[in-house]
């Protein structure tokens, strides 16, 4: 009898520990599912994952009841609610861009000049988001400069990456506030990227945008989605949380001597650290032409 009620007590804590609070994030305006949302979880917990393509996101249970949670998500404002204000339903609201950070005129497309190449890139390491990182966005930052004038619109954006299996990533585009963090979107939809196994770098093509490299500089933001597709190891094991499991694909960092990097944590951004080798920043390669 000992052994029986041992037992079902056992099964009892393995299945609380893992309950979840369930939910599905929509437009506030279309009512419409949002994909791919990232949502962080402040303080006593370290916890960053994603809701999926339906816009449906499952939280662990033992968060209390007033820790803050942040919804954000390209295009929509964010969105800050306390883990008992959250029911079945989240609701984002629409955020327009700003008219003056897209530039309506003619795009030439005969000179071009690159920024951060790649092949330069110092001082390397590939990392993985997920675990206990509690990071899901790294942003890297693209100072102006003058002689970029003459080729001031975006063409490419290329990432350096390590993959072990096939991943879909997002990426986000921002201006930069005065106070040098991320700012307000100059692009206000998801750009999904798909990457193949053993595939070195990703892509992105914007030549056919009239979007064009501001003044005070702009971020290039890479976003992890935490789905099953991009899990590590076994993509059918689903014993613990999503928060817990470690996703590609891997994203390769160099240092530089200036601080150009940022992560986004606990709903905020914050500017990565300096250590013995530099600052750290995801390797971005941009093409700019005119």
């Amino acid at each position: 009898m000992h052994k029986s009620f041992c037992l079902l007590l056992l099964s009892m804590i393995s299945f609380t520990s893992f309950a979840q609070i369930k939910g599905t994030i929509l437009d506030n305006t279309t009512k419409d599912p949002i994909p791919y949302v990232n949502i962080s979880v402040k303080g006593e917990k370290n916890i960053a994952l994603s809701a999926d393509e339906n816009g449906n996101f499952n939280l662990p249970d033992d968060i209390s009841a007033t820790t803050d949670i942040f919804f954000s998500a390209v295009g929509f404002g964010d969105v800050s609610l306390k883990t008992s204000e959250i029911k079945e339903t989240v609701f984002l609201t629409p955020q327009p861009i700003e008219l003056n950070e897209v530039t309506i005129g003619n795009k030439k497309g005969e000179h071009s000049i690159v920024v951060n190449p790649i092949k330069k890139a110092k001082n390397t390491w590939t990392g993985h988001a997920g675990g206990s990182s509690a990071i899901l966005m790294m942003a890297s930052y693209i100072p102006y400069k003058p002689e970029y004038e003459a080729t001031p619109f975006l063409d490419k954006i290329q990432f350096k990456l390590e993959t072990l299996k096939e991943n879909t990533f997002n990426m986000r585009i921002y201006s930069a506030n005065e106070d040098g963090s991320p700012g307000d979107y100059l692009y206000n939809k998801n750009i999904l990227v798909n990457v193949k196994p053993k595939q070195k770098s990703a892509i992105v093509d914007f030549s056919k945008s009239l979007i064009r490299i501001p003044e005070e500089g702009l971020f290039v933001v890479m976003e992890i989605i935490t789905i099953k597709q991009n899990r590590l190891g076994d993509t059918n094991d689903d014993k613990f949380p999503a928060h817990l499991y470690a996703y590609g694909p891997g994203f390769v960092c160099e240092m530089t001597d200036v601080p150009l990097g940022w992560a986004y944590k606990e709903g905020k951004w914050q500017q990565n650290p300096k250590t013995e080798r530099g600052y750290g920043r995801i390797v971005v390669e941009m093409t700019l032409t005119d």
